[in-house]
């Protein structure tokens, strides 16, 4: 036996579709799906700026070494930018946390030339530039600290790249 509910939905019509509520078939969809498309393959390019510019200017907290002296050969080598082939002749670790490095991007942050901000506030930092007569793979580094405004360029919001400035 049928029960009244079972009949009453039988013999309802379907519904006819709202065409508002239709898929879209305008030629602004093929556009709007190449733009999403090319926001996702820009984010992991971004990605990987940022976390290479943390790989070679961020050390938070500062890595401890056995002798101040040391920390530049040992964090170039240990970030690859000392390899066997290579010396990177001058390198900027910023003793801070990443957010703060980000801020820098936004409101801890003030637009300068280009696409570059400088930081509002002083941040710890260590200098490592290249011993004059040191090669590959021999490289060893002079050691220099302070306390320094960063310019910096940022992409998307995160910080891409760390001017550095050498003090006379």
């Amino acid at each position: 036996m049928v029960s009244e509910e079972t009949r009453a939905s039988l013999n309802q019509r379907p519904q006819k579709r709202d065409p508002a509520m239709a898929p879209s078939s305008s030629p602004s969809s093929p556009l709007l799906l190449l733009l999403l498309l090319a926001a996702c393959l820009a984010a992991p390019a971004r990605a990987e700026s940022y976390q290479k510019f943390l790989r070679e200017h961020s050390d938070f907290p500062p890595t401890e070494v056995p002798e101040r002296r040391l920390y530049c050969d040992l964090l170039m080598q240990r970030r690859r930018l000392a390899t066997p082939h290579h010396c990177k002749h001058l390198n900027t670790f910023v003793h801070a946390e990443p957010a703060r490095l980000i801020d820098v991007c936004g409101e801890g942050g003030e637009a300068t030339t280009g696409d570059l901000r400088e930081s509002a506030d002083r941040f710890p930092l260590t200098l490592c530039r290249l011993r004059q007569g040191s090669w590959a793979p021999d490289c060893r580094y002079e050691v220099a600290g302070g306390l320094e405004k960063i310019v910096i360029a940022c992409e998307g919001g995160f910080p891409v790249h760390l001017e550095t400035e050498v003090p006379q």
